[in-house]
């Protein structure tokens, strides 16, 4: 006797996210998202004058970033507290990123390091960087003979 089964295309591919789902909740623990380091989602815009960066930081207050640039590496680092008022007793979902985080980019050699400004408002870090005098283009006049 011959038993006859449905056939259920994504049972494997459910199958496959519960056990990857199992293994990151076994691996970083129930509250995943509460701890580690997160990434900050970050622009880099380039004009004659310098760059520019934005980094999005939402819920991070302005004392708890630090902003450095070290041999060309502009660095980023800081920390998003996790709710100050409360415990984690009474969520049902968290899904936002807690605890430190750190970025890193690297620019160009030719940058002034002593004219960096940061300004932060409203969850958004913008840190200007200018070009070193010698780095930005210059029109050269051509003399007719």
């Amino acid at each position: 006797m011959t038993t006859l089964s449905r056939y259920e295309p994504f049972r494997d591919v459910a199958s496959l996210h519960d056990e990857v789902e199992r293994v990151f909740r076994q691996a970083f623990g129930q509250g995943a998202a509460t701890a580690g380091a997160f990434s900050p989602a970050l622009d880099v815009e380039e004009t004659e004058d310098g760059f520019t960066l934005h980094v999005e930081l939402p819920g991070v207050a302005a004392d708890d970033v630090e902003v450095s640039l070290e041999e060309n590496v502009l660095t980023i680092a800081g920390e998003r507290r996790f709710y100050t008022d409360k415990g984690a007793d009474g969520f049902r979902r968290i899904e936002r990123h807690f605890g430190r985080f750190h970025r890193a980019v690297r620019l160009p050699d030719r940058v002034d390091g002593q004219h960096v400004t940061a300004t932060f408002k409203d969850g958004l870090l913008t840190i200007a960087v200018p070009k070193a005098e010698e780095a930005k283009p210059r029109r050269i006049t051509v003399q007719a003979s």
